[in-house]
């Protein structure tokens, strides 16, 4: 893969993984209020944050499947057949 389209996907993955620790904690902070937890305000504001939450995870995901696919795994050395048995 060419490094600089490496170094662009690893920013892109770490900016997308940031955005879901951030909506995540959110998240976290919400559910754990226990003021108007029952109130559509609260309702509403838990199910943005949570997709939120989902679409950062699901691009970081998408991002880290395309870096991946760009790497090639190691080829095998090519050995004498083994005497060994």
């Amino acid at each position: 893969m060419e490094t600089s389209t490496h170094k662009i996907l690893l920013a892109r993955m770490d900016e997308a993984f940031g955005d879901c620790f951030r909506a995540s904690e959110r998240l976290s902070i919400l559910l754990s209020q226990a003021r108007d937890a029952g109130s559509w305000t609260m309702y509403h504001e838990l199910l943005r944050v949570r997709t939120s939450e989902t679409v950062a995870l699901e691009k970081y995901r998408k991002i880290q499947d395309e870096l991946f696919s760009h790497i090639q795994p190691p080829v095998a050395p090519d050995r004498s057949e083994s005497s060994v048995f």
